[in-house]
């Protein structure tokens, strides 16, 4: 058995029978280095199967339940999500079969696996068709992804998934996966709380905020990854943070974080001259006439999509609990951003 780090992704190559000895060694592997992998920052752990030689009986072999089990007991250990994949088209019932009520997911790919383990290593707004004859499972997984931000389209049956993906209009296409939650909800997804509406167009809010900075200032502007979680607290000391909130089509509160030296630098390069870091005024009013630009370019979008969305006028906060006491403590996505190499964030919630 062999492994290989892709996209952050950890993959276990089980290119030799399948035996309850050798699952017994791989998961005492994935325990004993937990550590380590957690320090190189792998997000998933994918146990492909692809060249796994296997019995067409294998119901009768008990050793790829025994894996299931195993890596489901593993996974109550750890806190890096566990899919097997690129097994078989045959083999996909069985497997589901064994894994319904655990909280390993099945990925017909490694491209899979990335949407869901690694999404920040896809390219943004992915278009993405799905077919299970299993409605339910279908529906799940385009929740999963929906949130995600990206487009989906179902199938309606095998000939129209067959005649969809034929014609070469999608950026993936997914078959053959089910992404499972154990009974006691250990593994459930974050609640959100945000509409699936929001959610879709997040990347919005993301799209924006790179474009507007970057024609304000001039300088570089990306972002670096998001994640659902409340409020991230541990932010600079000295930072600026501007919230609004909107209602419409879509609501919710959209805030942006500027720790105070960014938003100097931010500003005089926006205004092309020097500014005082003693002015608190003129740096806080720049931050709030940010979110504005940002807010404001959003909507023209939504406008075009026919989603109407009016924003209040931005409230600024240099205490980080009174912004806190905003957001209720509910789960949102917290997006890392970065402008001239240097870090800054935004949080959308209800």
């Amino acid at each position: 058995m062999t492994n290989t780090i892709q996209h952050s992704i950890l993959i276990f190559h089980y290119n030799e029978t399948l035996l309850e000895s050798r699952n017994t060694v791989l998961c005492n592997t994935i325990v004993g280095q937990y550590a380590s992998f957690k320090e190189r920052g792998i997000k998933g752990i994918f146990i492909s199967l692809k060249h796994a030689p296997y019995s067409p009986f294998l119901k009768e072999d008990p050793h790829l339940g025994n894996l299931v089990k195993q890596l489901e007991k593993l996974s109550h250990k750890i806190d890096i999500p566990i899919g097997i994949g690129d097994y078989k088209k045959e083999l996909f019932a069985y497997l589901k079969e064994l894994s319904a009520v655990t909280s390993i997911k099945l990925f017909q790919n490694i491209q899979t696996a990335l949407l869901f383990f690694n999404p920040s290593a896809m390219k943004k707004e992915l278009d993405v068709l799905i077919y299970d004859e299993d409605k339910e499972n279908a529906n799940k997984i385009t929740n999963e992804l929906s949130k995600l931000g990206y487009s989906i389209v179902q199938a309606n049956n095998a000939e129209d998934f067959r005649i969809k993906a034929s014609a070469k209009k999608y950026d993936m296409t997914i078959t053959h996966t089910a992404i499972n939650h154990s009974k006691d909800g250990a593994s459930q997804p974050k609640s959100l709380g945000l509409s699936k509406q929001l959610i879709i167009n997040l990347p919005v809010f993301i799209d924006t905020a790179v474009n507007s900075l970057v024609t304000m200032t001039g300088l570089e502007a990306q972002k670096i990854k998001h994640e659902i979680r409340p409020f991230n607290e541990k932010i600079p000391p000295q930072t600026i943070i501007a919230a609004m909130k909107f209602k419409g089509d879509i609501s919710g509160i959209f805030f942006l974080i500027f720790p105070k030296d960014l938003a100097l630098i931010a500003l005089e390069a926006m205004l092309g001259e020097s500014i005082s870091a003693d002015d608190n005024a003129a740096i806080i009013d720049g931050v709030a006439e940010f979110c504005n630009i940002i807010t404001g370019a959003a909507k023209v979008i939504f406008s075009n999509k026919n989603l109407k969305v009016l924003f209040e006028l931005p409230k600024t906060y240099l205490s980080l609990q009174v912004a806190l006491s905003d957001t209720l403590g509910s789960n949102g996505v917290w997006i890392d951003m970065q402008l001239a190499e240097k870090p800054f964030y935004m949080f959308i919630t209800k």
